[in-house]
């Protein structure tokens, strides 16, 4: 048996959202995921929040 981290950013933009990403590839450092979701349209707000692109969109900065 092998084991192996994904590291996965889910949307805090709107309580009841549940959007996540992740790269495609094995990696166990938030930051490489926060590098990759910028091809998706995630964004950062500086207090540190991740938003997903439909949150962005609707307001909930």
């Amino acid at each position: 048996m092998t084991a192996h981290f994904i590291a996965v950013i889910r949307c805090n933009g709107a309580e009841d959202c549940g959007a996540e990403t992740h790269t495609p590839f094995e990696t166990s450092r938030a930051s490489d995921v926060r590098a990759f979701r910028k091809q998706d349209g995630w964004r950062k707000r500086p207090t540190g929040r991740d938003i997903c692109p439909d949150c962005w969109k609707a307001g909930h900065r």
